[in-house]
């Protein structure tokens, strides 16, 4: 993750354990500094390119100046990052170097298991910048933020020092594990399962909410 500063942006970036990190203004809150993520982490960051010349005539053109919403780049050695921001929604973009405004622009889409995800995110920047209006970003799998949630409430009790059994009582009731011997329950299994995906989680998983990795 990487992070930035509007008022200050600093020419480069300088590297740090685990990514780019591009200086902070320390009179902005933290939660409300713009963040750069880098692409091959993100799923939706989407990868710009020069336009071939036989589809140039139509393609869009790099002029920050012009696009709709606010517009931030950040240059670092590994390439220009930038970030549209339009009310509630964010567009994430990256390219290998910084092009002359009014450049035509293409979109790379390795294929890859985050090719769905990025053509997603392309297809809504696209939008953006054609249409001037900003299509709310998608959200994650109703199932997938309910396991999430479960796996860090149980990871809490296990941090707090709670057994799995007390964790599998106040997660689903004290009535399930009166019917079957807690050994032989499927909840323990279930328990266990939530506290090992919350360690993981903890220990850097989180980074895998941002591409098409499932919690398993």
């Amino acid at each position: 993750m990487l992070s930035a500063t509007r008022r200050r942006p600093p020419p480069q970036a300088s590297r740090v354990a685990g990514g780019w990190a591009f200086l902070a203004d320390p009179e902005v809150r933290a939660d409300r500094q713009p963040i750069f993520w880098r692409p091959e982490l993100d799923a939706a960051t989407v990868l710009l390119t020069t336009c071939p010349t036989d589809h140039a005539a139509t393609a869009i053109s790099f002029n920050p100046e012009a696009w709709p919403g606010e517009t931030l780049i950040r240059p670092a050695e590994d390439g220009v990052y930038v970030l549209v921001q339009d009310g509630r929604v964010e567009h994430r973009a990256w390219l290998h170097s910084l092009p002359a405004t009014g450049t035509r622009l293409a979109a790379l889409l390795p294929l890859n298991p985050a090719a769905p995800f990025r053509a997603e995110a392309t297809a809504r920047f696209w939008r953006h910048l054609e249409a001037s209006r900003a299509v709310p970003v998608r959200r994650k799998p109703g199932r997938r933020i309910a396991r999430l949630a479960a796996a860090l409430r149980a990871l809490d009790g296990r941090l707090a020092g709670a057994s799995y059994r007390d964790i599998a009582e106040v997660m689903f009731g004290g009535e399930r594990l009166r019917h079957d011997p807690w050994k032989t329950a499927s909840v323990r299994d279930t328990t266990i399962r939530l506290v090992r995906s919350g360690i993981g989680l903890m220990r850097g998983g989180c980074r895998t909410l941002l591409g098409p990795q499932r919690l398993e």
